[in-house]
This record gives C-alpha cells, sequence and structure tokens, in this order.
C-alpha cells in the first residue's frame, strides 16, 4: 500500500497538485508549468512535504486528457514512479454530490479518489513509440476525412438551396479544390500509416491478423490496435472491448417491477463504433460463415440491427481469440455458437 497519494489535475499550460499523506493525514496543494522543468521543481517540492517518505511509497493518479496528460505520464514512468491514469468519468460519479468546481477540488478529489480505491490501481504503461505514431497519424487522417465529409455536403446542399445564386460556382469550385487537397493528404495519411505498420515487427504481425478477418479492412484494424494497445489494455478480454466501443448490451433489474432487456449503453466511442458497423455490414456481405450466423438469428424473429450488434461482438470476440493465439482466420477453424466463439 502506498503512503502518498498525489492527485494532478492537468491542463493546457499548468497542472495542479495535491498531495495526502496517509501517516499525518497532511493535506498539501501547489501548481506548476506543464513542461519538463515544473515536472522537476513538484518532485522537488514534494520530498519537501512527505521528509523521509521513499519515492516507491508514492502514487500519480490523473485522469485521461490525451496530450496534456500523457507527456508528464511518460516522464513520470520514465523516472520509474508509479502512475495512475484514471476515465475522468469514473472519479467524477465517485463522487456525485460535489459542489464547487475548480482545479483545486479536482487535483485533491484526485488524491482521494486513488486514496479509497487504491486496491483497483491500473499502473500506467506508455505505448510504445511505433503505436504512438501510428495513432497519431491515424487521427490526423481522421480529422481530415470528417472535414472532407462536411465540405461534401455543404457543395452538394448549395446545388439545392442556392439555384439562382451567382455565388453557388465560386462555392462549388472551391470545395471541389478542398476537397481535391484534403484527399491528397489522405492519401499521404494512408502511405504513412503503412510505413509505420511495416516498419515494426509487431504491429505488421498483428495487422496481418486483424486485416485476415473478412470486413476489416486497414482504418478498422489500425483503430482497433491503437486503441487497445495491441489488446493488452484490456488484457485480450473481448467482453471488455465491447464494453469500450459501446456494443456490449446490459440489462436493468431491481426488485419485481424494474426488468429491461439487455441493450447497448450511449457511452461509447462512437468514432470506432460507426468503423465497427460499416466493417460487420461487409463480413455479412462477404464471408459466408458471419452471413449465416447473420441469417439464423434473422429467422429466429430478431431485429436487423439487433442482429447487426451481435455480429460486430462476435467479430470482436473471433479478432481477440486469433490475436491471442496467433492465428489468422480460417473458415473451418472458427465455431460461431450462439454463445461463445472457439478457435480450434
Amino acid at each position: 500500500m502506498k503512503k502518498v497519494l498525489i492527485g494532478i489535475d492537468f491542463s493546457k499550460e499548468k497542472f495542479d497538485v495535491a498531495i495526502i499523506v496517509k501517516s499525518t493525514s497532511t493535506q498539501e496543494h501547489a501548481l506548476f508549468d506543464n513542461k519538463v522543468s515544473g515536472y522537476r521543481k513538484m518532485i522537488k517540492w514534494i520530498n519537501s512535504v512527505v521528509e523521509d517518505v521513499p519515492c516507491s511509497s508514492w502514487l500519480f493518479c490523473g485522469e485521461t486528457t490525451g496530450g496534456y496528460s500523457r507527456m508528464m505520464s511518460d516522464w513520470l514512468y520514465a523516472q520509474g514512479y508509479d502512475v495512475w491514469i484514471e476515465n475522468a468519468l469514473v472519479i467524477k460519479r465517485t463522487f456525485p454530490l460535489k459542489r464547487l468546481k475548480n482545479d483545486t477540488v479536482d487535483a485533491f478529489m484526485i488524491a482521494e479518489y486513488a486514496l479509497r480505491f487504491e486496491d483497483r490501481v491500473q499502473l500506467y504503461e506508455p505505448m510504445s513509440q511505433a503505436l504512438t505514431e501510428l495513432r497519431e497519424i491515424f487521427l490526423y487522417r481522421h480529422h481530415l476525412v470528417r472535414h472532407r465529409c462536411s465540405f461534401e455536403v455543404r457543395r452538394i446542399e448549395k446545388r439545392f438551396t442556392q439555384q439562382k445564386s451567382a455565388n453557388k460556382n465560386v462555392i462549388s469550385q472551391s470545395a471541389r479544390h478542398i476537397i481535391t487537397e484534403i484527399n491528397k493528404e489522405i492519401a499521404k495519411c494512408d502511405e504513412k500509416i503503412k510505413e509505420y505498420i511495416e516498419s515494426d515487427d509487431q504491429l505488421s504481425s498483428i495487422f496481418a491478423i486483424v486485416t485476415s478477418m473478412p470486413g476489416i479492412g486497414t482504418i478498422n484494424a489500425v483503430s482497433l490496435m491503437v486503441y487497445t494497445n495491441n489488446f493488452t489494455k484490456f488484457a485480450y478480454n473481448p467482453r471488455k472491448i465491447a464494453c469500450y466501443y459501446g456494443i456490449a448490451p446490459f440489462g436493468r433489474d431491481s426488485g419485481t417491477s424494474v426488468h429491461t432487456d439487455p441493450r447497448v449503453g450511449f457511452i461509447a466511442n462512437k468514432m470506432l463504433k460507426s468503423l465497427l458497423t460499416q466493417a460487420a455490414l461487409a463480413a455479412v456481405r462477404t464471408c459466408p460463415q458471419i452471413a449465416k450466423y447473420y441469417q439464423r438469428l434473422i429467422e429466429r424473429g430478431k431485429k436487423p440491427m439487433v442482429v447487426l450488434n451481435n455480429v460486430k461482438n462476435k467479430m470482436i470476440a473471433i479478432i481477440t481469440a486469433m490475436v491471442r493465439t496467433g492465428c489468422m482466420y480460417q473458415p473451418d477453424n472458427i465455431c460461431l455458437a450462439t454463445q461463445s466463439v472457439i478457435v480450434k
């Protein structure tokens, strides 16, 4: 058990630090710059507060804030400190009646969360450099695709809403030019993604396994790899991955009056969920085993979208099993039972 719990509230330029010392009930707060010099000052300040407590008894805890927290987390990990990066929503719902909201309160709330739930700790481990670079280029590509879609929609809509407008041609030509340039940048991103995958043996091996699954293309495979840290983030558990994607159904029961059928929740990574939906539709069209499974559930009277969600769960289960065992997709080795997936 750790003796010093350190809560960190990240922001772009600064970060708040709150310390709780178990033995003396000491509580201290300080503010530092979010850069390497600020990290060093923080360590020096913590040493002055906790006195003789060794750094092996410290636990840093923070919220997932993307790039704002990643740089410090990587630095602390490299220095040998224990770091716990928790989902911000989990911490927030642990303290539902908090009324005051500021950075200092948030830092102490995070430290208190680490104190109360230390038995749940999952120590931070950074992604490999190759996977980190792959993640950045993938997210940039997704950003370009969203912008291309917005320009395409605007260009098409103007044809119908401004048929007599003098600006119609100007807007249409400008949008077409921007779309062309975006397509060129997307093509560059695709080439870069291919380079990163081919440059790393582990990435190329897992990529080959994942894309052997019918319906899974490059973008779906890359998204699955970067968001699951090559499946290690969720310990190769398909149910946990399905929960993260927002496709795992859950029911609600209480007493004798509350009973709802299992259904998916709204808490999900919507971008990944939409990508997997396209993959499931493609698999139903191109994979005989998936098509038979889909048709079998339709014949039982299930609604098409419910069946499609079942297909998504089966695909995640199959892919996870293939990566865990190091096997390519072989139709003869996959048994699609109603409740399980067996890789022979």
